[in-house]
């Protein structure tokens, strides 16, 4: 601690210009701001335009403040740090991303595709299920590396929401239903109560809640034994959606459950075996965080296990024919569409133009956003498929190029990372995620070709 109590006559400092003039400093006391390593790398001081005499416990009180600087400073220093290598940690996920998913694109594309052909299951029934296996199990890598990518996503602040309009009580019992196979197959009672005062129509993130509730219904069914029970109950209260998943399961022992949503821990096991990836409801917990919701569970060793939570909604009054309802997607005679396919990679290729071919689409393919631009000086597209990860000038580059051309085909974008730049996002009417399934790719050609008429 250094203290001058008056300047003006301490013979250092009585004739500093700053004691002689503006700010005509009378009194100072200085701590000394030392880093853990040792160094002096300033001061904290107190100065007054008055003479003046520190207490001790002033004194002692500036010593702390000197300290809790270099703590502050420090843990500035860290959360760079740590800036830094999130930043590192989400460039190295988004590149194990695309790495992974191309070649689970052509693993997930084409086994789906095979397995739609009913002249394969009849003629050669053992390499079909072979097939199934290997759709199987390249479903589920997707699911492992969704989760882990997630709870990135979430950790990074970059999970978004994406609310839409949604009819709620027919997407719950969609999920619901989507389920109750794996329910008949173990023998457990499974039943939906729905509180009758259900909006029709609200605005809702369809996607995380989707996942959230396939996430919870999907443990309760991995943990209870056959012939016991689960329930989904469902209400509203106002604008807020409440529901509470009940089951007759193992449950979980007291001490287990502080660590029921930590993503280092892995806690229970079911009985015949199944295990996940030990992130559900870590993520779970992080999308209804998202989505301004909250999240409880109650639990009991050898009873069951309920699982309770709530989200806020709005209500709107846009029916089906405002939103543009397409109607029966199977009737849609897609053979009418022009496209364009702008993917390097040959495997990629493959995949959608068989996807495309079994929606009876002939489409035409460039391998680089140079040829894109060339072709489209000759021809004109209704929908043009542009992956994002080309070489040279890459999707975006293209895309904004194919803009200044005053082209205005349905820009429908082809990625396998999901960590894209939202500004991206604009440039284009929609995404599709590699792996690409058949499903999601019909719905997402359904809309342009509603517009085109």
């Amino acid at each position: 601690m250094f203290e001058v109590q008056n300047a003006l006559k301490d013979e250092r400092f009585f004739d500093n210009p700053l004691v002689t003039s503006e700010p005509n400093i009378r009194f100072y006391a200085g701590t000394p701001i030392v880093s853990a390593s040792g160094h002096k790398i300033g001061t904290l001081c107190v100065i007054s335009d008055k003479p003046k005499k520190l207490t001790s416990s002033q004194k002692k009180a500036l010593t702390i403040l000197g300290k809790q600087v270099i703590t502050q400073l420090e843990l500035r220093m860290k959360n760079k740090k740590l800036v830094i290598a999130n930043k590192y940690k989400t460039e190295f996920l988004s590149n194990v991303s695309h790495e992974i998913r191309t070649p689970l694109n052509a693993i997930i594309g084409l086994s789906g595709l095979v397995l739609e052909t009913q002249e394969l299951k009849d003629k050669f029934l053992e390499q079909y299920e072979f097939i199934q296996q290997i759709d199987f199990s390249g479903k589920r890598l997707l699911s492992i590396i969704n989760s882990i990518l997630d709870l990135n996503k979430i950790e990074a602040g970059k999970m978004e929401l994406e609310p839409k309009e949604c009819n709620l009580s027919q997407f719950i019992t969609n999920i619901f239903n989507s389920l109750s196979a794996k329910a008949k197959e173990k023998n457990i009672n499974y039943n939906k109560v729905e509180n009758s005062d259900m909006p029709q129509t609200v605005i809702v993130d369809e996607s995380k809640l989707g996942q959230v509730l396939t996430n919870i219904l999907g443990n309760a069914l991995k943990f209870t034994p056959s012939n016991r029970s689960i329930e989904l109950n469902i209400a509203v209260d106002k604008n807020i959606l409440k529901i509470a998943v009940f089951d007759e399961g193992v449950g979980i022992d007291t001490k287990e459950q502080i660590k029921l949503f930590d993503k280092y821990a892995q806690v229970g096991k079911s009985k015949n075996g199944e295990e996940g990836t030990g992130l559900g409801l870590s993520i779970t917990k992080g999308l209804i965080d998202v989505m301004g919701g909250s999240i409880n569970l109650e639990s009991q060793s050898g009873k069951g296990t309920t699982v309770s939570f709530e989200i806020p909604f709005q209500v709107t009054t846009i029916t089906s024919m405002e939103k543009g309802d397409t109607g029966d997607v199977g009737l849609i005679d897609f053979s009418k569409l022009n496209v364009l396919v702008v993917e390097d990679n040959k495997v990629n290729q493959m995949v959608i133009l068989a996807m495309l071919k079994s929606l009876n689409i002939a489409a035409t393919v460039e391998g680089s956003g140079e040829e894109a631009l060339d072709n489209l000086t000759r021809h004109q597209y209704d929908i043009i498929l542009m992956d994002i990860n080309l070489p040279s000038i890459d999707g975006v580059a293209t895309t904004r190029k194919i803009k200044a051309m005053n082209i205005n085909s349905y820009m429908l974008a082809l990625t396998a990372d999901v960590y894209r730049d939202n500004q991206d996002k604009k440039l284009f009417d929609n995404f599709l995620t590699k792996p690409i399934l058949l499903d999601d790719l019909r719905d997402s050609l359904t809309l342009p070709l509603t517009k085109l008429g």
